[in-house]
């Protein structure tokens, strides 16, 4: 059986996964799996149940993707926040996304700069600094564990690329009151 796949915009998280699985099951839309930025449908959806399917999509924050380009875009950003995401040491992320979108990574890098006006290496670094942001708020890890985490070279690599990112190095933010953090699907 030939599945139809839709791509989907802003699906960061465990959570997005369920919101999105919960709309298809009230709107009765038969799906076989859901990922991060993909659902696949168990039959095509007719232009009523697009359109429905569309808005209660929009209603939740994301978006149904309607063209290739867009998709494949979305496909790398996703993949930059997993790497962005990864404990320890990682994969280069040039490797990374080579092996998940199967093309050259100049190309890879050319077409999400072109569709976001940002470079991959600049966004990565924006998820890297935001997913830090989330480490220090919950405040149960010390800076050279976050880093570690991270899979930067050293604690002090760490807090120059925090401070450089947000004007305050990494303890200082982790004293704040106020957390200034950014959702990652609006990076």
């Amino acid at each position: 059986m030939k599945h139809e796949k839709l791509y989907i915009k802003n699906m960061v998280c465990p959570r997005c996964i369920k919101t999105v699985r919960q709309l298809l099951d009230g709107l009765s839309i038969a799906y076989s799996e859901v990922i991060l930025g993909q659902v696949s449908l168990k039959a095509p959806l007719s232009a009523g149940q697009t359109d429905v399917l569309k808005a209660a999509l929009r209603n939740e924050g994301f978006e149904l993707i309607d063209d290739l380009l867009s998709s494949k875009v979305e496909a790398i950003r996703l993949a930059i926040i997993e790497w962005a995401r990864m404990s320890g040491e990682r994969p280069a992320l040039a490797d990374m996304l080579q092996n998940r979108m199967l093309k050259e990574y100049s190309a890879i890098s050319k077409l999400f700069s072109q569709m976001n006006s940002i470079s991959v290496e600049r966004y990565a670094i924006l998820q890297r600094i935001e997913y830090a942001k989330e480490l220090l708020s919950y405040g149960d890890k010390s800076i050279s564990e976050i880093a570690w985490e991270l899979g930067f070279s050293s604690p002090a690599h760490f807090s120059a690329q925090f401070k450089k990112e947000t004007g305050m190095s990494p303890r200082q933010f982790k004293a704040m009151r106020d957390k200034n953090r950014i959702p990652i699907d609006r990076i």
